[in-house]
């Protein structure tokens, strides 16, 4: 039952996909979307429970482990709180002609499509099928990102498009040279199955590896945004639709942190831990420090906000780069913090932005006088985004922390507190601003529409609770995918 669910679960968004091209009417597109989405998320709640009592199951090419899993709930989440506020908010966004409504069946069709390939992606055991997987996210979301059609907008989709392809090419020879590392010790049978090669990846040629795992991490690092690679970032998450922009930010950015994860195990058996590591913390902090100064002078709320995820993706390789339990635990912890509170914000953002009909910070003013809800929920974000007490983030950055000094990271430790308090003052001075003061002339005065809020507190209800406490069963499941990692 169990290894049958690892073909089932992308069969269900790309069997979905298929059947949105029936119809063309939203509201049944919508029940559909949502549907799904729920089945999703059903059939990955039974796969975590036979993965708790019965450990990593395989089918193929594709495997799930306790690793997987953490980014398989993350992934199922958010696809359905993106569901739920995708029913408001394309019904505003048709009503304000964003969205053309005979085109509302490609939307879906692109948005499932896009779900289907990184389910694959997370599930992928096969390191060539990972890769083909992560191209299958490029190709899906581009498309997306670029859909309103306007300028802008397709510039940041080309923009996206050259970049992570020449990226996710280093990525490819990475993956041919750990493989032929690989078929030296085993041969040609199983030599791309990432489980095969971990039970020889201490007999591997470290010199191969090592270079391996450095074309690894610019090529799968520049889908996840890392610095220097991050480029396409901020323009794609500023132009695309806002629920495409919560996946791109919540959950297909740690979809290539995933990817580079599992080289790390390898390179860690092959070379020793010390290597990945020092690479992993050269990338975490210069993402940390390029992205300081662009998230203080940035006037398009939705720019502020990609920048953002740099920086966080950054404090995950840190965290992985500091290494051992402490650090491995934080950093995964922080990829479900993050990717639930960015979601959240960029979903917030989107309310803000549809009652202001702009993006820029200066003119959005006084929100919490005409969308309470929304406005209190985007200052919780950001207040969680800058790691304030008692949010999640908070409680995730603390363990990067603890890890860092345990270690005696003490230069990489300054510099990141120092990042990360000038981050601090500038996201809050930003979004103080927009929540405050007066409501200016162009804001729209609409009662708030449920479904947008229901996505929403879903969400902070989740970022609230993992800043509080974390759940026992969670909290084994990130003990056991911590294992997976050091080993």
């Amino acid at each position: 039952m169990a290894q049958m669910l690892l073909w089932v679960l992308p069969l269900v968004p790309t069997v979905t996909a298929l059947l949105m091209l029936t119809t063309r009417d939203r509201r049944i597109l919508s029940v559909i979307d949502v549907g799904s989405s729920a089945v999703l998320f059903a059939l990955t709640l039974v796969l975590a429970r036979e993965v708790a009592t019965g450990g990593p199951q395989a089918l193929g090419v594709l495997r799930v482990d306790d690793l997987g899993l953490v980014f398989l709930l993350l992934l199922v989440i958010l696809t359905l709180a993106v569901s739920i506020y995708t029913v408001g908010w394309l019904r505003q966004a048709v009503e304000v002609g964003n969205m053309k409504a005979e085109s509302l069946r490609s939307y879906f069709v692109l948005m499932h499509a896009f779900v289907a390939t990184m389910v694959v992606t997370v599930l992928a055991d096969n390191l060539g099928v990972l890769w083909i997987a992560m191209e299958g996210t490029t190709i899906t979301s581009a498309v997306l990102i670029g859909y309103h059609g306007h300028q802008h907008g397709l510039e940041a989709a080309w923009k996206y498009i050259i970049v992570t392809t020449i990226g996710i090419s280093f990525g490819l020879f990475g993956t041919v040279l750990v493989y032929a590392a690989a078929t030296d010790v085993m041969g040609g049978a199983g030599a791309m199955s990432w489980s095969a090669i971990m039970k020889v990846a201490p007999m591997l040629d470290p010199g191969i590896v090592r270079i391996g795992f450095i074309f690894v991490m610019v090529g799968y690092g520049t889908k996840a945004g890392l610095a220097p690679m991050h480029l396409w970032l901020p323009d794609a998450h500023s132009q695309a639709p806002t629920p495409v922009s919560a996946l791109l930010s919540g959950i297909l950015i740690k979809c290539a942190l995933l990817a580079i994860i599992r080289f790390q195990t390898i390179a860690s058996a092959a070379c020793g831990p010390a290597f990945p590591a020092e690479v992993l913390l050269v990338f975490g902090l210069t993402s940390v420090v390029v992205a300081t100064p662009f998230i203080l002078v940035q006037q398009d709320i939705k720019r502020l906000l990609g920048y953002h995820s740099i920086e966080h993706v950054g404090i995950v390789a840190l965290g992985l780069g500091f290494g051992g339990s402490v650090g491995t635990y934080g950093a995964l912890l922080h990829v479900v913090n993050h990717g639930i509170t960015k979601a959240l914000a960029f979903f917030a953002a989107g309310t803000a932005i549809a009652r202001y009909g702009s993006r820029d910070i200066h003119v959005i003013r006084g929100l919490l006088a005409v969308a309470p809800i929304g406005a209190t929920l985007l200052m919780l974000a950001a207040l969680s985004l800058a790691g304030m007490a008692p949010f999640s983030i908070f409680v995730s950055e603390l363990m990067v922390l603890r890890a860092g000094i345990g270690h005696g990271h003490w230069v990489a430790i300054a510099i990141f507190l120092v990042m990360v308090v000038v981050i601090f003052a500038g996201l809050l001075h930003h979004v103080g601003a927009m929540v405050f003061g007066e409501p200016t002339a162009a804001a729209g005065r609409e009662v708030e529409a449920w479904s947008p809020l229901l996505g929403m507190l879903l969400l902070a209800a989740i970022m609230v609770l993992l800043g509080l406490t974390i759940p026992a069963s969670f909290d084994g499941l990130l003990e056991r995918a911590t294992e997976v990692v050091v080993g």
